[in-house]
């Protein structure tokens, strides 16, 4: 028997329909650009996928905008304000506030900023209580010169959700427009219903893979016509003259029917996404009580992601997940015994808890009795490592 897959917060099958949606657009092979009826065929599809995306988030079709994925997406929103705030003069050296828990995407592009000395950073901490920052850190660290905020919609590891739209508020009440805002939304599409207008934010980043699409994505804003965002690429007039480059149509009609997808069910796949999660964690704490921790089993989450420290388990994590054959998962870093996660230390949990934890995303077709079979190889193995 194959292993359950409960690591779907690194990555997820095509969809059926997105596989055969990608076959089919393979004979579009015209290119969209062109005037001809096979170039307006395959400049129907895309308007069809950019349109299904728009109503992902509940923007316009034209807000939409297509990318490599989700590190060029970020990458270009952090580009974009810094070149911005120097266009237009803007006192001090361009600031940006992030949180210390996003993903590499957003933080390594920030660093080598900084030590470059192009801009100046502050990563706000967040909560050890609750796993999420708070607002008014976020406030208290803006200046005069900040450019852009940027703070997760959801964790990777621990699948608490962040106070974006109250964020979004907050810095618009005392910053107006002066200030990009932006959410690397890559965990939180596909599990959760995500309205940009409710979110207060400028520009929101979409990741194919992580809901049953291709390698692709999408930076999706607000309103095109109303958020300042430098073209990333110049050469052609592709993507609104924003991101030039003939489209992957195969790939944009993919994300586009995995967006469609989700918008067909979307309250079906959060409600089951919670129930099988919900089932794992009860299952657990019928099995092992104290013996096992769900951080932040509290704070609002993402209804598939369970992040678990087994607290009598001797060694790493890592040898763990070595040794469960009945799932596959997570550590969330390099499996070795001297290092552990440094999202869950930034969080606040100690090293002694954060190396014996172990990250379960589930997936939309992860069934109970998976789950019961995790359990049961989990209670073996962490009673068997106390004798």
């Amino acid at each position: 028997m194959e292993p359950a897959y409960f690591d779907n917060n690194a990555t997820t099958p095509l969809d059926p329909s997105v596989m055969s949606s990608m076959r089919d657009a393979f004979d579009l092979w015209a290119n969209p650009s062109s005037n001809n009826s096979n170039a307006r065929k395959t400049a129907l599809a895309i308007s069809e996928a950019r349109r299904e995306i728009g109503k992902m988030f509940q923007v316009t079709s034209d807000d939409v905008i297509f990318t490599s994925g989700g590190t060029e997406s970020n990458n270009w929103v952090i580009d974009s304000a810094v070149r911005l705030h120097k266009y237009n003069k803007r006192v001090g050296k361009p600031h940006v506030v992030t949180s210390s828990i996003e993903h590499p995407a957003i933080k390594e592009p920030l660093l080598r900023r900084l030590r470059d000395e192009e801009i100046d950073v502050t990563f706000v901490e967040v909560s050890p209580e609750t796993g999420a920052v708070r607002v008014e850190d976020v406030l208290t660290a803006m200046t005069s010169s900040t450019c852009l905020v940027t703070i997760m919609l959801a964790n990777n590891e621990t699948g608490v959700l962040q106070p974006v739209a109250e964020i979004g508020v907050s810095v618009r009440s005392k910053f107006g427009n002066s200030v990009f805002i932006h959410t690397d939304a890559a965990q939180a599409v596909g599990k959760i219903a995500i309205s940009i207008p409710d979110l207060h934010v400028d520009a929101l980043t979409v990741v194919g893979h992580k809901f049953y699409g291709p390698r692709n994505g999408a930076l999706v804003l607000r309103s095109r016509a109303e958020v300042a965002l430098e073209p990333l690429f110049l050469g052609g007039n592709q993507e609104f003259g924003l991101r030039s480059g003939t489209e992957n149509t195969p790939m944009v009609v993919g994300l586009g029917q995995a967006a469609r997808v989700f918008n067909e069910a979307s309250e079906e796949i959060e409600q089951r996404l919670r129930g099988t999660r919900d089932y794992f964690e009860a299952q657990l704490k019928e099995c092992l009580g104290d013996e096992h921790k769900v951080h932040f089993g509290a704070s609002p989450r993402l209804p598939n992601t369970s992040s678990v420290a087994f607290l009598n388990y001797e060694p790493h994590s890592c040898h763990l997940i070595e040794n469960c054959k009945t799932f596959s998962a997570s550590t969330g870093a390099a499996c070795h015994k001297s290092e552990c996660s440094p999202i869950l230390t930034a969080c606040g949990i100690p090293f002694s808890i954060a190396s014996k934890t172990v990250r379960f995303s589930f997936g939309r077709s992860t069934t109970k009795e998976e789950v019961d079979l995790a359990v049961a190889e989990l209670v073996s193995l962490t009673s068997r490592s106390k004798k």
